[in-house]
């Protein structure tokens, strides 16, 4: 999609900077600034969607992400962020099956198994969530993974194998 331009591009800029102040009303201020033709530019959602996840808004989330999904389907976060939206309304298997599709979509994308790893981590299906897990070292930097992976609360219950037999 083509990139946003003056002066739209300095509203989405603003926000982001807003946002990573931690200044979520300012960055939604800015957002609101935004031609309405423009709302559903893929950045202006991924601004938006991290928006309302920093205020743990998920269903909104996951309408944002439905909406990223339509509008861009050729990009992964969309796809991310709509099966995250699901994964914390507590909705595991849907943000599984919301997830799957896009493992043809964007085969080496690393965040796609990962997540994947997630999800199955919390359906208790521990060995399943190994083989995700391994699948995204396949293409990321394994040790900046890994170390992710230990600091996830959702992959809690592989930690000991992340440590040990998958390094």
């Amino acid at each position: 999609m083509k990139a946003l331009e003056p002066p739209d591009s300095h509203f989405l800029s603003a926000a982001q900077g807003w946002m990573e102040l931690g200044c979520h009303r300012e960055a939604n201020e800015e957002l609101a600034r935004i031609r309405p033709e423009r709302a559903r530019h893929p950045d202006v959602l991924q601004v938006r969607w991290h928006i309302q996840a920093k205020a743990k808004q998920w269903e909104t989330c996951l309408e944002i992400g439905k909406t990223m999904v339509q509008v861009e389907p050729n990009e992964p976060y969309g796809w991310i962020n709509r099966a995250n939206a699901l994964f914390y309304l507590k909705r595991y298997q849907e943000a599984h099956d919301a997830l799957w599709p896009a493992l043809e979509r964007f085969p080496e994308n690393p965040f796609v198994p990962y997540n994947l790893a997630c999800y199955t981590c919390q359906l208790g299906r521990v060995e399943e969530a190994l083989v995700w897990f391994q699948k995204a070292l396949d293409f990321s930097d394994r040790k900046q993974l890994i170390e992710m992976g230990l600091k996830d609360p959702d992959l809690e219950p592989i930690w000991v194998q992340i440590r040990t037999s998958v390094v």
